[in-house]
C-alpha cells in the first residue's frame, strides 16, 4: 500500500459533512478508589468510593467525537431520554463541536447508558463489572418517524451517512425493523450519497449501503464458532453478503487486522500495537476511519487502511472511550 497516496487524499481542502444516525449512548467511567473502600453498616457489604468520574458520548457518540478529530463536521441523529443521562450525553456531543439540534428528546425511553466502574488498587486499574441502562421495549412508531423525518432534513448535505445499530435487543432502540428498511429505501434514492451501517446483529438485514461487523458478530450470524473466523473465513462470508447486498463488505478481526471485499478480496494488516490495551470503541473509530477516508476519496482498501490506524490509536488509551486524532492517524501512517 502507498501510504503517501492516502495521506495526500487525507489532506485534501475537502471538509465532509457525516451524519451519524442510530444508537448514541453515555458511556460513564466511574472511578474507585480501593483505599477508600467502607463497610455498609445496612447492608454488610462492601460500599464502593468513587474518586472521580469521566463521561463520553458512545456508540455513535463515539464515531461522532472520531470524525470531528479528524476533521469533519457531523450531524448527529439518535434518541435521547429526558433524563439525568441524556442531558449528560447532549454535553457530551456538543462539547466536542457536533450539531445535536436533530436529536431526538423523549420522556419514553431511557438515555442508553455504560455504566463502567474501574477499581484503582496498588496502581493498577481494573474494569469491575459494568452496569447497562437500555430500553427493553418497543420504540413507539412516533419516534421512528421522527427520527427518519429528521434524516430527511439532512441527505442532501451529507456526503456520507452511517448507520450505527448498537443494540442487540430488536425494535427497542433507534434501528427497529422499520427504521432499518426506510434507511435502505433512502439509500437507494440517494445513491450520490455513502451510506454505511455497523451492526452487531443485523448487518446482514442492511441492503443498498456498505456494511461492516466484526469476526465474532458475523460468526453470530453465520452460526459458526468466533475463532474459526480467519480473513479467509471472513471473505468468504463477506461474499455471501455482498451477493444479497452488491455493496463492500467490512469485516474487522481484531488484532488480524480487517477484510474488505468490494468485488474483489482484500487483506488489511492491522497496525502493531505494544503494552496494554483496551478495545472500547476501537470498532467505532474504524468505522469513523473508514468513512471520513471515503468521503475524501479513498478507496474501499485505502479506506480500510485508515480505519485500522484509528483503532490502534484508541486502544492504547486505557480506561477512557479513546478518541483518534486527525495528526496521529497520519503519524501512524508514516511509519
Amino acid at each position: 500500500m502507498n501510504y503517501k497516496e492516502v495521506i495526500d487524499i487525507l489532506g485534501n481542502e475537502k471538509k465532509p459533512v457525516i451524519t451519524v444516525f442510530g444508537d448514541f449512548c453515555l458511556d460513564k467511567y466511574m472511578y474507585v478508589d480501593a483505599e477508600k473502600d467502607e463497610l455498609s453498616l445496612e447492608t454488610n457489604l462492601t460500599a464502593y468510593q468513587i474518586s472521580h468520574r469521566k463521561l463520553f458520548a458512545g456508540a455513535g457518540g463515539t464515531i461522532t467525537n472520531n470524525l470531528l478529530a479528524l476533521g469533519a463536521k457531523v450531524y448527529c441523529i439518535g434518541i435521547v431520554g429526558n433524563d439525568g443521562e441524556g442531558f449528560e450525553l447532549i454535553n457530551c456531543l456538543k462539547d466536542v463541536g457536533a450539531d445535536v439540534s436533530l436529536m431526538v428528546h423523549t420522556d419514553e425511553r431511557y438515555t442508553g447508558t455504560y455504566i463502567k466502574p474501574m477499581r484503582n488498587e496498588n496502581g493498577q486499574l481494573t474494569e469491575m463489572n459494568r452496569f447497562d441502562l437500555k430500553n427493553f421495549t418497543y420504540t413507539p412508531i412516533h419516534i421512528q418517524k421522527k427520527l427518519i423525518d429528521n434524516l430527511k432534513k439532512v441527505v442532501n448535505i451529507s456526503n456520507a451517512i452511517i448507520v450505527c445499530d448498537q443494540y442487540n435487543e430488536n425494535n427497542c432502540a433507534a434501528v427497529t425493523e422499520n427504521v432499518r428498511n426506510n434507511l435502505s429505501s433512502l439509500a437507494k434514492q440517494f445513491t450520490n450519497i455513502i451510506w454505511y451501517a455497523d451492526s452487531r446483529s443485523n448487518i446482514h438485514k442492511f441492503r443498498n449501503m456498505i456494511i461492516k461487523c466484526n469476526h465474532k458478530e458475523i460468526a453470530r450470524i453465520f452460526n459458526v464458532n468466533a475463532n474459526t473466523v480467519n480473513s479467509d473465513a471472513a471473505l468468504m462470508y463477506s461474499k455471501e453478503l455482498y451477493a444479497a447486498n452488491c455493496k463492500p463488505v467490512y469485516i474487522t478481526l481484531g488484532k488480524n487486522g480487517t477484510t474488505v471485499y468490494d468485488g474483489a478480496d482484500h487483506k488489511i494488516p492491522a497496525f502493531s500495537v505494544q503494552g496494554k490495551v483496551d478495545i472500547v470503541g476501537a470498532g467505532d473509530a474504524c468505522s469513523a476511519g473508514i468513512i471520513f477516508a471515503l468521503t475524501k476519496g479513498a478507496n474501499y482498501e485505502q479506506a480500510a487502511f485508515v480505519g485500522n490506524a484509528a483503532s490502534s490509536i484508541v486502544i492504547k488509551k486505557i480506561g477512557e472511550t479513546g478518541t483518534a486524532q486527525f495528526d496521529d492517524v497520519i503519524d501512524v501512517l508514516s511509519r
